[in-house]
């Protein structure tokens, strides 16, 4: 028996500078994905010195954690307001990191309880 598995793309329907943010964290998405891929097919032997895998693959997903959120936050409609207090994100922050999730206040707050 034989199985033919479809995978059927959805056109998302964003426009704007929206759709440009989703074209850069999908192609962040695809090189990540493609890191950790190779981080799998990359024997012990080969890693360079001092190269911890279970490392650069935490950060690796991590990030990819980060993406899967803006993206989530994109198709909400929420992408760009801070996800604690509702303000504005300030776009000079976005363009510098498009998967912020907290306003420069909350992520100082944020940062001085951790």
């Amino acid at each position: 028996m034989s199985t033919n598995t479809r995978i059927h793309l959805i056109e998302i329907p964003v426009g704007g500078s929206g759709g440009q943010i989703w074209n850069q964290l999908h192609s962040e998405r695809e090189d990540i994905c493609e890191a950790m891929l190779k981080d799998c097919r990359t024997t012990i032997e080969e890693r360079p010195e001092g190269c911890d895998s279970n490392d650069h693959s935490d950060q690796l997903q991590a990030r990819l954690s980060q993406i899967d959120d803006a993206l989530d936050r994109l198709m909400s409609g929420s992408y760009g307001n801070c996800s604690k207090c509702g303000r504005w994100i300030e776009d000079t922050k976005l363009a510098a990191d498009p998967t912020l999730s907290f306003c420069f206040d909350c992520q100082t707050r944020e940062q001085r309880w951790h």
